[in-house]
């Protein structure tokens, strides 16, 4: 386990004064060692030992990016930055809300992100409570700019990003339309985009070492959850977070200049969760029939077969059937 040390014995030094990160004070990698103080506290103060303790995951990334050093005004550093801008803060009611504040403040820029081991109002699709536990990848990612109809479809392109880059580890990840992913038919993950004047903000979770069982879960939810299945020496919750915020990025600017919404949308298919198969669709208390799922429309919206009639899914759930 790291300690909240600025200097680790038997180890390589640290970035010296006058190196990227102080030049580039918002760069990098870096816990918020006096927190988001404010009434109420947006964010507990966080240091690498701390981290370590929340769970063997999070000590096993604390380790692995060690030396930490506390420069001052920016957190703790790490001493070997992944190229990432990242923040981790300690325990939260949401990334959300941090990351507004920090877009606020102007250290947040886009493909930036703010990561928590522990928050305790995240919410997901409806504003429904999004259970989880330390050890689960918890994080708030500022969406870069986007124009006409890609504005309209970033959440399924998060989700299709998404599930490429974990099926590298995970083979098997689907999206179930319109913001969740899939693995094995359990929810493992999902996406909610906030979109406000002048920002996008995209939170994220991941059930990397833990579920909701049955019982915690609300009446009526549509699939069990799962969780990620362990693999030794797999990444903890910061580790996998770098990978995926790089692949995300790489990914959306080859998409975005390769090719069209339409030729997207296509691509998108192959991620599709339960594509030709009938389900169950619920568009509110008591607005349930069954139907086919034919794929997604230009705009996005989900195709539905439902007795020779082709619907066009705007906003609701499925459950296969």
């Amino acid at each position: 386990m790291a300690q909240a040390s600025s200097k680790q014995p038997g180890r390589k030094a640290g970035p010296a004064p006058g190196d990227r990160h102080a030049a580039e004070p918002h760069g990098g990698l870096r816990l918020l060692a006096h927190g988001l103080p404010g009434l109420p506290c947006l964010a507990a103060p966080l240091d690498p030992q701390a981290l370590a303790s929340f769970h063997p995951l999070w000590a096993q990334d604390v380790a692995a990016l060690e030396p930490w050093r506390l420069a001052e005004g920016q957190g703790w550093l790490s001493g070997t930055p992944q190229g990432a801008d990242m923040v981790v803060c300690g325990h939260c009611a949401s990334t959300m809300e941090v990351a507004r504040e920090l877009v606020a403040r102007g250290e947040l820029r886009p493909w930036a992100s703010v990561i928590t081991p522990v928050q305790t109002g995240g919410r997901g699709q409806l504003r429904r409570a999004w259970l989880s536990a330390p050890g689960n990848v918890l994080a708030t990612l500022v969406c870069p700019p986007a124009e006409g109809l890609w504005i309209d479809l970033r959440p399924l392109v998060l989700g299709h990003l998404l599930a490429e880059a974990l099926a590298d580890e995970f083979p098997g990840v689907e999206v179930k339309w319109p913001n969740d992913l899939l693995l094995h038919d359990r929810k493992i993950g999902g996406i909610l985009v906030e979109e406000r004047p002048g920002l996008v903000l995209a939170g994220l979770g991941l059930n990397l070492a833990w579920a909701p069982d049955a019982a915690s879960l609300r009446e009526g939810a549509c699939v069990p959850a799962g969780a990620f299945p362990a693999r030794a020496g797999g990444p903890g919750p910061l580790g996998l977070w770098l990978r995926l915020v790089k692949r995300l990025e790489t990914g959306y600017r080859v998409l975005l200049e390769t090719f069209s919404p339409s030729d997207f949308l296509l691509i998108f298919q192959s991620r599709l969760a339960w594509l030709g198969r009938r389900v169950l669709v619920s568009e509110g208390p008591g607005l349930g029939y069954e139907a086919f799922i034919r794929g997604v429309s230009g705009k996005g919206e989900l195709v539905l077969d439902r007795n020779g009639r082709e619907i066009l899914l705007l906003a609701g759930d499925v459950t296969p059937l």
